[in-house]
């Protein structure tokens, strides 16, 4: 593979003239050409946009489910476990999820993650839940609201990635920023007023699969028996999915 120089990024001319002839994004209704196509990268059916969005969604086209449309399934999830609290397969995920935080190490900054490598920022973000004392409990709950939602959801995209990203995105929503507050002195006014940071880390990458990754190996065995009783009562209390079509009533 060429490296050009002036463009700072590789080149595809030593690619096959098949690989590097004008090619659509695989995406449906896009019409931008391929990464290898534009010389913008080595994707060969899809486009930089829709590589991009796959790194910050699981997905090259759906996008991440609104909160809105995650908390039925969530609250469900939640009042699942309040029932099977006590059932092995939830002492196990539960054990194990504690045991990942208890063992992640102090809470770094968000402004000295800049550079770390995935693992590392993973590690991070579980330190960062344990901090914050968001119950153990609630992220299992967030797990199998999440998978529930991508089942129930008939346009959805049913893959593992996106399955362990959008679970990881929606923990990681749980307590992901370093937010500090401090006073400033102004000469002019002869007193103080306050000032505050918020740093954010990048919600996107090989981070969300290393969270989501930890997320699915504690919690994937109790998420195939509960996953269809918490879409059943998630039915129950709020209706089906809005994906699902109308039930035609007997006449």
């Amino acid at each position: 593979m060429a490296y050009d120089l002036r463009r700072g990024r590789r080149s595809n001319a030593a690619l096959p003239l098949e690989i590097t002839e004008q090619r659509r994004c695989a995406v449906l209704g896009c019409r931008r050409q391929v990464e290898v196509s534009e010389g913008t990268g080595l994707a060969r059916y899809h486009c930089r946009y829709h590589i991009q969005h796959k790194s910050r969604h699981g997905s090259h086209w759906h996008s991440t489910y609104k909160a809105s449309d995650l908390r039925p399934y969530v609250r469900s999830a939640e009042l699942w476990i309040e029932e099977h609290r006590q059932s092995p397969a939830y002492q196990a995920s539960y054990w194990q999820l504690e045991h990942l935080m208890a063992g992640a190490g102090p809470v770094d900054p968000a402004t000295s993650l800049r550079g770390q490598s995935a693992n590392y920022r993973a590690r991070v973000a579980f330190a960062r839940l344990r901090a914050a004392d968001i119950p153990t409990r609630r992220i299992i709950a967030i797990y199998l609201g999440v998978a529930a939602l991508i089942e129930d959801d008939f346009g959805s995209h049913r893959t593992r990635e996106f399955r362990i990203v959008q679970a990881a995105k929606a923990i990681h929503r749980l307590a992901s920023g370093t937010h500090r507050h401090w006073d400033v002195w102004e000469p002019r006014t002869g007193g103080t007023r306050k000032a505050e940071l918020h740093v954010y880390p990048r919600s996107s990458g090989h981070v969300l699969r290393k969270i989501g990754e930890a997320l699915e190996k504690a919690c994937d065995e109790l998420a195939r028996p509960a996953v269809p009783e918490v879409i059943a009562m998630r039915t129950e209390r709020f209706g089906p999915h809005p994906s699902h079509p109308p039930v035609a009533k007997a006449s």
